[in-house]
């Protein structure tokens, strides 16, 4: 066959990610208090969109830092006052937060994109105290990545200033410490080994593990009493950031439910129709500029108002899935996934974390994330529908919460207990729900536990 060029047509289909799919995307995922900053800058950059200010928003709707694994609800009335006057850039302060520090150095010091990512929504997940309560397993399930993914991402965040930040539980936050002091001895290894010990005193047991005299290991203890148990206790956490609802959900007239957007809270945007005309008509150089002005901001009206829809149809399937919740609270929580809400609906798994994403739902029972409705299930035993992980979780609580003094419950028994009930749970899944809740094992709930001023 003879050499040479020439000339060939083929067809092929391509997914391109133009500047509008991209924006649409970044829409979906934003809260309305980010939606918007985002079309106030737009507004000063396209002199044909304009901005339409709230004119109600739920004053009382608030969001406090997460403290537990179960995504706790945030309660809140709901007032009947004028709140024209609201102002939602009212609340964002010039000082940085401990979250603003956190986020600049992952984003510094971590040039794998991933990883990072998923280092920022455990900087989210972090409690008053620094420390990272939510279970690895779960968030790695609602991101969607390997729970190693994760592991990786608290590594970053564990680098972080303060020293400490991110630990999962005190023996982690002081030995974390201790490695960056580089004071992670022999014998700092087993007083952080052994807490149940020293929280009781026993000197002698503590002496035979460390194999150290009296007076050495009084002055590991005392420089392990120097650390700091709570990483951000020296900033403000407290800082009350509004979490206006998307959706609210209440008694429908005809039973059951009913789901509606907060439309009073959802930003506008108009296209000034009339000024395009004025400019556009004259044929000069400025009439192709807002002729370009005028598609971006219909397009961005079209995915603000996509957005809105998108929201509504995902919070209504969840409220359709989830419908015992509003009646009978945790324990009418169902099993349910992010591919069975996209399933429904025909979209991808990744639409659904973006829309869940920084959502709220109000109801009667008070304000919650979207995606605290997605949640594990655990098989049955008695044949029986899959069980909610949460209310599992709120079984062994219980069940902890009202043992005998004398009767502390191991984790078998409590399996056990539970199996009995017809919920087929392992004694290690037992184990790590209640490591994950922050329950101590049997043998430390028998003992004092030791002030790290955490009380």
């Amino acid at each position: 066959m003879a050499l040479g060029p020439r000339l060939e047509v083929n067809q092929t289909q391509r997914l391109s990610m133009t500047p509008q799919l991209r924006q649409a995307i970044s829409l979906l995922q934003m809260s309305n208090v980010e939606l918007f900053d985002h079309i106030a800058e737009e507004v000063e950059k396209n002199p044909l969109l304009e901005l339409v200010e709230p004119e109600t928003l739920h004053d009382d709707f608030v969001a406090t830092p997460r403290g537990n694994t179960e995504l706790a609800p945030i309660h809140s009335t709901v007032s009947s006052g004028n709140f024209e006057d609201f102002d939602p850039l009212a609340n964002i302060v010039d000082e940085k937060t401990l979250r603003d520090m956190l986020r600049e150095q992952i984003l510094l010091s971590d040039r794998n994109p991933a990883r990072a990512a998923c280092a920022l929504v455990l900087v989210d997940e972090l409690d008053e105290h620094g420390w990272l309560t939510a279970p690895l397993f779960e968030i790695a399930d609602r991101l969607g990545v390997p729970q190693a993914a994760i592991e990786e991402a608290l590594e970053t965040l564990q680098a972080c200033d303060p020293v400490g930040i991110g630990a999962r539980d005190l023996r982690e936050c002081l030995e974390i410490q201790l490695k960056d002091a580089d004071n992670f001895t022999d014998v700092m290894q087993v007083l952080t080994a052994n807490l149940d010990a020293l929280a009781i005193n026993d000197l002698p047991k503590l002496e035979t593990l460390a194999k150290v005299p009296h007076a050495e290991l009084d002055d590991a203890i005392k420089a392990l009493r120097q650390l700091n148990p709570k990483p951000a206790a020296h900033f403000d956490n407290g800082i009350v950031q509004v979490a206006i609802p998307d959706v609210t959900v209440g008694p429908s007239a005809v039973g059951g439910w009913s789901v509606e957007l907060n439309t009073d809270a959802l930003p506008k945007a108009l296209v000034n129709e009339q000024y395009f005309s004025e400019v556009a008509k004259d044929g000069s150089e400025a009439s192709e500029y807002v002729t370009e002005c005028r598609a971006n901001a219909r397009f961005l009206v079209k995915a603000m108002d996509q957005r809105a829809k998108t929201i509504l149809r995902v919070a209504t399937v969840i409220v359709r899935h989830q419908n015992r919740f509003f009646d009978e609270g945790i324990n009418g929580l169902r099993p349910l996934t992010l591919a069975t809400v996209a399933k429904e609906l025909d979209i991808h798994e990744s639409t659904v974390s973006r829309v869940t994403s920084g959502k709220y739902l109000y109801c009667l029972r008070g304000t919650f994330e979207l995606r605290f409705f997605f949640v594990q299930g655990i098989g049955r035993n008695d044949g029986g529908n899959d069980i909610a992980a949460p209310v599992v979780r709120e079984k062994i609580r219980k069940l902890v919460a009202e043992e005998q003094p004398g009767k502390v419950l191991s984790d078998e028994k409590i399996a056990k207990m539970l199996q009995e009930d017809g919920v087929d749970v392992a004694r290690r899944t037992v184990a790590k729900y209640r490591e994950a809740m922050g329950i101590p094992s049997s043998s430390q709930r028998r003992r004092k536990t030791f002030n790290f001023g955490l009380r």
